[in-house]
């Protein structure tokens, strides 16, 4: 699914709207909670703060649905203005396109599985004039919000990879978000393509730098900021880091040369320890014959926001 975006800066909390103004909300799913804002698609401002609500991904669905639009009364609830609709930002397994979760057998939301969200959500918010409800990839739309207002602005073709507990990704090329054809993978997925003896989700993942630190130490770590703390003094740190920045080019760089990226924007937890993989990531990529530059997220949290919006561009 294709969808034309134009699109943001975040930086205004004004509530009142303005005319000739079209507003959307955009919401991203996380496993432990949900956060929401209203977002001008017009000019692309973000104009309420953004609400985070808690939410137990392993109960029932009930307390699921309440605590999403527990979520969405409360980002709506002082704005004045009309708003267009709602963009999610949803982790697969789901089907964007009808809006119905297929997530399961990964330890959260399985009691939505199958759900409608359009049905499910119009019902509880048709009295405050919210009927329409698009979807998109969580790391689709990260790549959306930082192509559109962020560190990918102004670039035609944006490559936007989130680096945490799984692998995400988002291919955009003026404004639109590709999912298929010879140049990108099916979806704009990369998680699940072969690297090594497994795919690319467990390579480049959380769960790689905590196992290979336990294999080159001995110690057990829970995550990537464990290692980047021990950076400046423990040799294993710098090798490790030293090893992800290496096996990162080898894997993106035919990716990036494929779809011809002007920028790639790197996001999620293990992006924070950019400065201490990004010069050897840059090296091996400029030796692989890549030239596509290389930066990280400026919006952070609120990329998948303002990506989701976007879709009622």
């Amino acid at each position: 699914m294709i969808f034309e975006n134009q699109f943001i800066d975040v930086n205004t909390t004004d509530m009142n709207p303005e005319n000739n103004s079209r507003f959307a909300v955009g919401m991203d799913i996380g496993g432990s909670h949900v956060c929401s804002a209203v977002v001008n698609v017009a000019n692309g401002d973000l104009v309420s703060e953004p609400v985070t609500t808690p939410v137990d991904s392993k109960a029932s669905a009930k307390p699921i649905v309440d605590a999403f639009a527990e979520n969405i009364f409360r980002t709506t609830e002082n704005f004045s203005g009309e708003i267009s609709g709602i963009g999610f930002a949803v982790p697969g397994p789901f089907d964007y396109e009808n809006g119905i979760s297929t997530i399961s057998g990964v330890a959260k939301y399985e009691s939505i599985f199958g759900l409608d969200f359009r049905k499910t959500l119009y019902a509880r918010l048709l009295g405050r004039g919210i009927s329409d409800f698009r979807f998109t990839n969580d790391a689709s739309a990260f790549a959306l919000g930082e192509c559109l207002s962020g560190a990918g602005k102004g670039a035609d073709r944006v490559v936007g990879i989130t680096l945490g507990t799984g692998l995400g990704s988002g291919f955009v090329d003026r404004h639109h978000l590709v999912c298929c054809g010879d140049n990108v993978p099916l979806n704009g997925w990369v998680y699940h393509l072969p690297y090594e003896d497994g795919i690319a989700d467990d390579a480049f993942s959380t769960r790689w730098v905590c196992r290979r630190f336990h294999e080159l130490t001995g110690q057990t770590v829970k995550g990537a900021k464990e290692v980047a703390d021990a950076y400046g003094k423990c040799a294993e740190a710098r090798q490790l880091f030293d090893e992800y920045g290496t096996r990162l080019a080898a894997f993106l760089a035919p990716l990036l040369k494929r779809f011809d990226a002007d920028v790639l924007v790197l996001g999620g937890n293990i992006s924070r320890a950019y400065p201490l993989f990004g010069k050897v990531l840059v090296h091996d990529l400029e030796k692989s014959g890549c030239r596509t530059a290389v930066t990280t997220s400026q919006l952070m949290d609120k990329a998948p926001l303002a990506g989701a919006a976007s879709l009622f561009m």
